[in-house]
Protein backbone atom coordinates (compact mmCIF):
# COMPACT_ATOMS: atom_id res chain seq x y z
CA UNK A 1 0.00 0.00 0.00
CA UNK A 2 2.70 2.48 0.84
CA UNK A 3 4.49 1.72 -2.79
CA UNK A 4 0.68 2.49 -4.42
CA UNK A 5 0.44 5.79 -2.55
CA UNK A 6 3.71 6.70 -3.57
CA UNK A 7 3.13 5.72 -6.73
CA UNK A 8 0.55 8.08 -7.37
CA UNK A 9 0.76 11.40 -9.68
CA UNK A 10 -0.23 13.56 -6.51
CA UNK A 11 2.19 12.26 -4.17
CA UNK A 12 4.73 14.89 -5.72
CA UNK A 13 2.88 17.26 -4.00
CA UNK A 14 2.29 15.67 -0.65
CA UNK A 15 3.90 15.80 2.66
CA UNK A 16 4.43 11.96 4.06
CA UNK A 17 4.39 11.46 7.35
CA UNK A 18 5.01 8.17 9.23
CA UNK A 19 2.58 6.80 11.44
CA UNK A 20 3.71 3.03 11.25
CA UNK A 21 2.30 2.07 14.70
CA UNK A 22 -1.15 3.39 14.10
CA UNK A 23 -4.53 2.95 12.45
CA UNK A 24 -6.24 5.08 10.52
CA UNK A 25 -9.60 6.13 10.28
CA UNK A 26 -12.07 8.72 8.57
CA UNK A 27 -12.33 12.27 10.75
CA UNK A 28 -15.55 12.14 12.88
CA UNK A 29 -18.52 14.00 13.06
CA UNK A 30 -20.21 15.38 16.31
CA UNK A 31 -23.54 15.32 15.44
CA UNK A 32 -24.64 17.42 18.29
CA UNK A 33 -22.58 20.15 20.68
CA UNK A 34 -22.65 23.37 22.29
CA UNK A 35 -19.53 25.03 21.42
CA UNK A 36 -20.25 28.66 23.16
CA UNK A 37 -20.23 26.72 26.38
CA UNK A 38 -16.73 25.40 26.43
CA UNK A 39 -15.62 28.46 28.81
CA UNK A 40 -17.46 27.39 31.27
CA UNK A 41 -15.53 23.73 31.61
CA UNK A 42 -16.84 20.51 32.77
CA UNK A 43 -18.84 20.73 35.95
CA UNK A 44 -20.35 17.77 38.17
CA UNK A 45 -24.12 16.93 38.61
CA UNK A 46 -25.97 15.52 40.77
CA UNK A 47 -29.06 14.07 38.46
CA UNK A 48 -31.17 13.35 41.11
CA UNK A 49 -31.81 16.98 41.90
CA UNK A 50 -33.26 17.34 38.50
CA UNK A 51 -32.71 19.28 35.09
CA UNK A 52 -33.88 22.95 36.39
CA UNK A 53 -30.66 23.92 38.69
CA UNK A 54 -28.42 22.79 35.69
CA UNK A 55 -30.51 25.00 33.09
CA UNK A 56 -29.65 28.13 35.68
CA UNK A 57 -26.44 26.76 35.70
CA UNK A 58 -25.83 27.51 32.16
CA UNK A 59 -28.56 30.52 31.92
CA UNK A 60 -25.89 32.27 34.92
CA UNK A 61 -22.53 31.28 32.86
CA UNK A 62 -23.73 31.84 29.40
CA UNK A 63 -22.14 34.19 27.35
CA UNK A 64 -23.78 37.43 25.24
CA UNK A 65 -20.53 39.57 23.93
CA UNK A 66 -19.99 37.87 20.44
CA UNK A 67 -15.73 38.20 21.17
CA UNK A 68 -16.27 36.28 24.11
CA UNK A 69 -18.34 33.99 22.34
CA UNK A 70 -16.18 33.25 19.51
CA UNK A 71 -13.28 32.76 21.86
CA UNK A 72 -15.52 30.02 23.19
CA UNK A 73 -16.16 28.35 20.24
CA UNK A 74 -12.77 28.55 19.08
CA UNK A 75 -11.84 27.04 22.27
CA UNK A 76 -14.38 24.22 21.46
CA UNK A 77 -12.79 24.03 17.97
CA UNK A 78 -9.58 23.38 18.88
CA UNK A 79 -10.83 20.46 21.62
CA UNK A 80 -12.72 18.87 19.24
CA UNK A 81 -10.21 18.82 16.90
CA UNK A 82 -7.57 17.75 19.05
CA UNK A 83 -10.20 14.28 19.60
CA UNK A 84 -10.42 13.32 15.72
CA UNK A 85 -13.49 15.43 14.56
CA UNK A 86 -13.23 17.06 11.61
CA UNK A 87 -17.68 17.70 11.42
CA UNK A 88 -19.63 19.63 13.84
CA UNK A 89 -23.20 20.20 14.37
CA UNK A 90 -23.34 23.09 17.22
CA UNK A 91 -25.96 24.84 18.73
CA UNK A 92 -25.43 28.90 18.62
CA UNK A 93 -27.37 29.45 22.09
CA UNK A 94 -30.43 31.24 22.68
CA UNK A 95 -29.80 34.61 23.68
CA UNK A 96 -32.38 37.74 24.39
CA UNK A 97 -33.37 40.18 21.85
CA UNK A 98 -30.88 39.59 18.77
CA UNK A 99 -29.44 36.50 16.94
CA UNK A 100 -26.22 36.25 16.87
CA UNK A 101 -24.04 33.83 14.20
CA UNK A 102 -20.76 34.34 15.95
CA UNK A 103 -20.66 31.09 16.36
CA UNK A 104 -21.05 30.59 12.19
CA UNK A 105 -18.15 32.63 11.79
CA UNK A 106 -16.13 30.98 14.14
CA UNK A 107 -17.08 27.37 13.02
CA UNK A 108 -16.47 28.67 9.12
CA UNK A 109 -12.99 30.19 10.11
CA UNK A 110 -11.72 26.67 10.88
CA UNK A 111 -11.87 25.02 8.18
CA UNK A 112 -14.57 22.13 9.78
CA UNK A 113 -17.57 21.33 8.03
CA UNK A 114 -21.07 21.41 9.92
CA UNK A 115 -24.05 23.50 10.94
CA UNK A 116 -24.00 26.01 13.34
CA UNK A 117 -27.96 25.70 14.09
CA UNK A 118 -29.52 29.03 15.27
CA UNK A 119 -31.46 27.99 18.56
CA UNK A 120 -34.60 29.99 19.62
CA UNK A 121 -37.09 29.71 22.28
CA UNK A 122 -40.58 30.11 21.33
CA UNK A 123 -43.45 29.48 23.71
CA UNK A 124 -45.89 31.22 25.99
CA UNK A 125 -46.12 35.09 25.72
CA UNK A 126 -42.47 34.43 23.86
CA UNK A 127 -43.90 32.47 21.13
CA UNK A 128 -43.68 34.49 18.39
CA UNK A 129 -40.66 36.55 19.70
CA UNK A 130 -38.28 34.51 17.47
CA UNK A 131 -40.04 34.34 14.05
CA UNK A 132 -40.49 38.12 14.33
CA UNK A 133 -37.08 38.66 14.98
CA UNK A 134 -35.79 36.35 12.73
CA UNK A 135 -38.17 38.21 9.56
CA UNK A 136 -36.55 41.34 10.17
CA UNK A 137 -33.13 40.10 10.57
CA UNK A 138 -33.26 37.76 8.08
CA UNK A 139 -31.28 39.62 4.70
CA UNK A 140 -28.06 40.10 7.47
CA UNK A 141 -28.09 36.51 8.43
CA UNK A 142 -27.86 35.35 4.84
CA UNK A 143 -25.66 38.12 3.82
CA UNK A 144 -23.70 36.33 6.83
CA UNK A 145 -23.86 33.40 5.79
CA UNK A 146 -22.89 34.14 2.08
CA UNK A 147 -25.99 33.22 0.70
CA UNK A 148 -27.71 35.77 -1.66
CA UNK A 149 -30.57 37.73 -0.21
CA UNK A 150 -34.14 37.42 -2.07
CA UNK A 151 -36.96 39.31 -1.38
CA UNK A 152 -39.82 37.51 -0.07
CA UNK A 153 -38.10 34.44 0.70
CA UNK A 154 -41.13 32.85 1.58
CA UNK A 155 -42.47 32.30 -1.22
CA UNK A 156 -39.26 30.64 -3.37
CA UNK A 157 -36.20 28.55 -1.91
CA UNK A 158 -33.02 30.50 -2.16
CA UNK A 159 -29.73 28.72 -3.35
CA UNK A 160 -27.32 27.37 -0.73
CA UNK A 161 -24.16 28.77 -0.10
CA UNK A 162 -20.60 27.77 -0.60
CA UNK A 163 -19.21 27.32 2.73
CA UNK A 164 -18.27 24.24 4.58
CA UNK A 165 -20.57 25.20 7.47
CA UNK A 166 -23.89 26.24 7.07
CA UNK A 167 -26.57 28.07 9.01
CA UNK A 168 -29.47 25.87 10.73
CA UNK A 169 -32.69 26.20 12.82
CA UNK A 170 -33.09 24.92 16.46
CA UNK A 171 -36.16 24.66 17.95
CA UNK A 172 -34.91 24.33 21.39
CA UNK A 173 -37.10 21.80 22.69
CA UNK A 174 -41.06 21.04 22.94
CA UNK A 175 -41.26 22.07 26.52
CA UNK A 176 -39.90 25.41 25.35
CA UNK A 177 -40.73 25.87 21.52
CA UNK A 178 -44.53 25.57 20.64
CA UNK A 179 -45.38 23.05 17.93
CA UNK A 180 -46.94 25.64 15.72
CA UNK A 181 -43.69 27.62 16.12
CA UNK A 182 -42.11 24.25 15.27
CA UNK A 183 -44.50 24.26 11.70
CA UNK A 184 -43.17 27.54 11.14
CA UNK A 185 -39.03 26.30 11.66
CA UNK A 186 -39.90 23.76 8.97
CA UNK A 187 -41.94 26.09 6.55
CA UNK A 188 -38.62 28.83 6.90
CA UNK A 189 -35.89 25.94 6.77
CA UNK A 190 -37.10 24.46 3.59
CA UNK A 191 -37.33 27.37 1.87
CA UNK A 192 -33.99 28.61 3.15
CA UNK A 193 -32.29 25.29 2.43
CA UNK A 194 -31.17 25.04 5.93
CA UNK A 195 -30.90 22.17 8.12
CA UNK A 196 -33.44 21.80 11.45
CA UNK A 197 -32.56 20.51 14.92
CA UNK A 198 -33.89 19.79 18.07
CA UNK A 199 -33.44 18.54 21.61
CA UNK A 200 -36.25 15.74 21.77
CA UNK A 201 -37.22 13.14 24.51
CA UNK A 202 -34.32 14.14 26.22
CA UNK A 203 -35.14 14.36 29.99
CA UNK A 204 -38.40 13.46 32.24
CA UNK A 205 -38.97 17.46 33.39
CA UNK A 206 -40.06 17.61 29.30
CA UNK A 207 -42.10 14.27 29.48
CA UNK A 208 -44.03 14.72 32.29
CA UNK A 209 -44.17 18.81 30.75
CA UNK A 210 -45.60 17.31 27.00
CA UNK A 211 -47.90 15.02 28.48
CA UNK A 212 -49.58 16.63 31.50
CA UNK A 213 -48.06 19.89 31.56
CA UNK A 214 -47.65 20.33 35.22
CA UNK A 215 -43.82 19.83 36.85
CA UNK A 216 -40.41 21.74 37.39
CA UNK A 217 -40.91 22.79 33.62
CA UNK A 218 -43.78 24.86 33.93
CA UNK A 219 -42.91 26.29 37.13
CA UNK A 220 -40.02 27.57 35.06
CA UNK A 221 -41.83 29.20 32.53
CA UNK A 222 -44.20 30.54 35.49
CA UNK A 223 -41.20 31.88 37.34
CA UNK A 224 -40.11 33.81 33.65
CA UNK A 225 -43.79 35.04 33.46
CA UNK A 226 -44.06 33.18 30.22
CA UNK A 227 -46.69 30.38 30.76
CA UNK A 228 -50.37 31.48 29.70
CA UNK A 229 -53.04 29.03 29.54
CA UNK A 230 -52.80 29.02 25.53
CA UNK A 231 -50.32 26.62 26.27
CA UNK A 232 -52.23 23.75 27.42
CA UNK A 233 -54.64 23.74 24.44
CA UNK A 234 -51.40 22.01 22.97
CA UNK A 235 -49.64 19.85 25.57
CA UNK A 236 -50.98 17.99 28.13
CA UNK A 237 -52.77 15.21 26.86
CA UNK A 238 -50.79 12.47 27.40
CA UNK A 239 -48.71 12.01 24.40
CA UNK A 240 -44.83 11.29 24.79
CA UNK A 241 -42.81 13.97 23.13
CA UNK A 242 -42.10 12.32 20.06
CA UNK A 243 -46.12 11.49 19.76
CA UNK A 244 -46.14 15.57 20.39
CA UNK A 245 -44.10 16.29 17.61
CA UNK A 246 -45.55 13.53 15.06
CA UNK A 247 -47.36 16.52 12.92
CA UNK A 248 -43.73 18.09 12.59
CA UNK A 249 -42.15 14.73 12.12
CA UNK A 250 -44.72 14.26 9.20
CA UNK A 251 -43.81 17.22 7.58
CA UNK A 252 -39.74 16.54 7.94
CA UNK A 253 -40.75 13.30 6.21
CA UNK A 254 -42.24 15.50 3.14
CA UNK A 255 -39.33 18.33 3.31
CA UNK A 256 -35.96 18.26 1.65
CA UNK A 257 -33.85 19.42 4.25
CA UNK A 258 -32.34 17.29 6.91
CA UNK A 259 -34.20 17.00 10.34
CA UNK A 260 -31.77 15.79 13.45
CA UNK A 261 -33.24 15.19 16.87
CA UNK A 262 -30.87 15.12 19.69
CA UNK A 263 -30.99 12.72 23.04
CA UNK A 264 -34.03 11.23 22.09
CA UNK A 265 -33.62 9.20 25.44
CA UNK A 266 -37.03 8.51 26.08
CA UNK A 267 -38.36 6.41 23.12
CA UNK A 268 -41.04 3.18 23.42
CA UNK A 269 -41.88 1.36 20.36
CA UNK A 270 -44.53 3.52 19.39
CA UNK A 271 -42.30 6.42 19.04
CA UNK A 272 -39.32 4.71 16.98
CA UNK A 273 -41.72 3.67 14.46
CA UNK A 274 -43.11 7.40 14.31
CA UNK A 275 -39.17 7.90 13.87
CA UNK A 276 -38.56 5.58 11.11
CA UNK A 277 -41.53 6.64 9.03
CA UNK A 278 -39.80 10.81 9.09
CA UNK A 279 -37.06 12.34 7.17
CA UNK A 280 -35.37 12.50 10.61
CA UNK A 281 -31.79 11.33 12.34
CA UNK A 282 -31.05 10.49 16.21
CA UNK A 283 -27.70 11.95 17.71
CA UNK A 284 -27.28 10.08 20.62
CA UNK A 285 -24.88 11.57 23.29
CA UNK A 286 -23.68 8.75 25.82
CA UNK A 287 -21.87 10.81 28.07
CA UNK A 288 -24.27 13.41 28.34
CA UNK A 289 -27.25 10.65 28.73
CA UNK A 290 -25.31 8.70 31.87
CA UNK A 291 -24.45 12.56 33.21
CA UNK A 292 -27.62 13.39 33.70
CA UNK A 293 -29.34 9.81 34.44
CA UNK A 294 -31.88 9.72 32.03
CA UNK A 295 -31.46 5.88 32.14
CA UNK A 296 -32.73 6.05 35.80
CA UNK A 297 -36.06 7.11 34.42
CA UNK A 298 -35.93 5.41 30.96
CA UNK A 299 -33.73 2.49 31.05
CA UNK A 300 -30.89 1.98 28.31
CA UNK A 301 -30.74 4.38 25.51
CA UNK A 302 -32.67 2.75 22.42
CA UNK A 303 -30.14 3.45 19.34
CA UNK A 304 -29.73 -0.54 18.71
CA UNK A 305 -33.29 -0.64 18.05
CA UNK A 306 -33.42 2.81 16.05
CA UNK A 307 -30.83 1.36 13.52
CA UNK A 308 -32.79 -1.83 13.36
CA UNK A 309 -35.76 0.14 12.26
CA UNK A 310 -33.45 1.89 9.72
CA UNK A 311 -33.01 5.30 11.73
CA UNK A 312 -29.81 7.14 11.20
CA UNK A 313 -28.18 7.46 14.39
CA UNK A 314 -24.99 9.43 15.07
CA UNK A 315 -23.35 10.44 18.20
CA UNK A 316 -22.21 13.66 19.96
CA UNK A 317 -20.36 14.94 23.08
CA UNK A 318 -23.07 16.99 23.63
CA UNK A 319 -21.36 20.03 25.68
CA UNK A 320 -18.14 20.17 27.39
CA UNK A 321 -19.81 20.97 30.78
CA UNK A 322 -21.53 17.22 30.82
CA UNK A 323 -17.78 15.74 30.07
CA UNK A 324 -15.34 14.84 31.88
CA UNK A 325 -11.95 16.82 33.02
CA UNK A 326 -10.01 15.01 30.38
CA UNK A 327 -12.06 16.62 27.84
CA UNK A 328 -10.75 20.33 28.70
CA UNK A 329 -6.92 19.42 27.58
CA UNK A 330 -6.29 19.01 23.49
CA UNK A 331 -2.92 16.94 24.63
CA UNK A 332 -5.12 14.19 25.90
CA UNK A 333 -8.76 13.00 24.90
CA UNK A 334 -10.49 17.05 24.09
CA UNK A 335 -13.81 16.59 22.71
CA UNK A 336 -14.00 13.34 21.39
CA UNK A 337 -16.42 11.35 19.45
CA UNK A 338 -14.22 8.46 19.97
CA UNK A 339 -14.56 8.40 23.66
CA UNK A 340 -18.59 7.85 22.76
CA UNK A 341 -17.51 4.85 20.81
CA UNK A 342 -15.49 3.34 23.68
CA UNK A 343 -18.07 3.64 25.90
CA UNK A 344 -20.60 2.06 24.14
CA UNK A 345 -18.16 -0.50 23.27
CA UNK A 346 -17.01 -1.33 26.62
CA UNK A 347 -20.78 -0.71 28.64
CA UNK A 348 -22.50 -2.68 25.65
CA UNK A 349 -20.29 -4.55 23.43
CA UNK A 350 -21.96 -2.51 20.50
CA UNK A 351 -20.39 -3.37 17.11
CA UNK A 352 -16.72 -1.45 16.59
CA UNK A 353 -18.05 -1.22 12.73
CA UNK A 354 -21.45 -0.13 13.43
CA UNK A 355 -20.04 2.66 15.75
CA UNK A 356 -17.83 3.92 12.92
CA UNK A 357 -20.78 4.21 10.91
CA UNK A 358 -22.51 5.90 13.72
CA UNK A 359 -19.47 8.13 14.22
CA UNK A 360 -19.06 8.90 10.72
CA UNK A 361 -21.42 8.46 7.53
CA UNK A 362 -24.33 8.80 9.88
CA UNK A 363 -23.49 11.54 11.45
CA UNK A 364 -22.92 13.35 7.91
CA UNK A 365 -26.41 12.41 6.81
CA UNK A 366 -27.93 13.95 9.90
CA UNK A 367 -25.98 17.68 8.84
CA UNK A 368 -26.69 16.93 5.45
CA UNK A 369 -23.01 16.78 4.50
CA UNK A 370 -21.79 14.44 1.83
CA UNK A 371 -21.52 10.73 3.69
CA UNK A 372 -18.59 9.92 0.73
CA UNK A 373 -16.04 12.24 2.75
CA UNK A 374 -16.60 10.25 5.73
CA UNK A 375 -15.13 6.62 4.31
CA UNK A 376 -11.85 6.41 3.15
CA UNK A 377 -11.57 5.25 -0.70
CA UNK A 378 -9.38 4.69 -3.54
CA UNK A 379 -9.25 7.59 -5.49
CA UNK A 380 -12.16 9.28 -3.45
CA UNK A 381 -11.88 12.56 -1.27
CA UNK A 382 -12.04 12.87 2.06
CA UNK A 383 -12.83 15.17 4.73
CA UNK A 384 -10.21 14.08 7.04
CA UNK A 385 -7.85 11.17 8.27
CA UNK A 386 -7.61 10.58 11.95
CA UNK A 387 -4.70 7.84 13.67
CA UNK A 388 -4.84 6.21 16.81
CA UNK A 389 -1.88 4.12 17.81
CA UNK A 390 -2.07 0.59 19.01
CA UNK A 391 0.13 -1.61 20.55
CA UNK A 392 2.62 -4.00 17.98
CA UNK A 393 1.69 -6.85 20.00
CA UNK A 394 -2.09 -6.26 19.06
CA UNK A 395 -3.64 -9.68 17.37
CA UNK A 396 -5.86 -8.31 14.27
CA UNK A 397 -7.35 -10.17 12.04
CA UNK A 398 -9.75 -7.99 10.03
CA UNK A 399 -11.68 -4.51 9.91
CA UNK A 400 -13.60 -5.26 12.97
CA UNK A 401 -10.98 -7.01 14.88
CA UNK A 402 -8.49 -3.89 14.37
CA UNK A 403 -11.18 -1.51 15.75
CA UNK A 404 -12.10 -3.50 18.38
CA UNK A 405 -8.34 -3.36 19.14
CA UNK A 406 -8.42 0.51 18.54
CA UNK A 407 -11.49 0.98 20.95
CA UNK A 408 -9.77 -1.01 23.95
CA UNK A 409 -6.76 0.52 24.00
CA UNK A 410 -5.87 3.86 25.91
CA UNK A 411 -4.51 5.90 22.68
CA UNK A 412 -6.28 9.19 22.20
CA UNK A 413 -6.66 9.66 18.07
CA UNK A 414 -5.71 12.70 16.22
CA UNK A 415 -6.27 14.44 13.11
CA UNK A 416 -3.49 13.60 10.53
Amino acid sequence: MPDEVCAHPAAIHATRVELPDSVLLPGLVNAHTHLDLTHIGPQLHDPAKGFVPWVDMIRANRLTDDAMIEASVQRGIELSRAGGTVAIGDISGAMPKRISIAPYRQLSASGMRGVSFIEFFGIGTYETSFASMFTEHVAELLIGAGQPVVQEFEHEPIPSPTSRVKLGLQPHAPNTVDIRQYQWTMVRACLLGWPVSTHLAESVEEREFVARATGPQRELLERFGIWDEDIAGRIGHGLSPVQHLAPVLELASQASTPMLLAHVNNANDEDIQILADSNVAVAYCPRASDYFGAHLHFGPHRYRDMLNAGIPVALGTDSIVNLPDTANDATRDGMSIFDEMRLLHSRDNADPLMLLQMATVHGARALGLDPSLFIIRNEAQVAGIIAVRVEQSATIHDAGSCLAVVLEGMHPCRVC
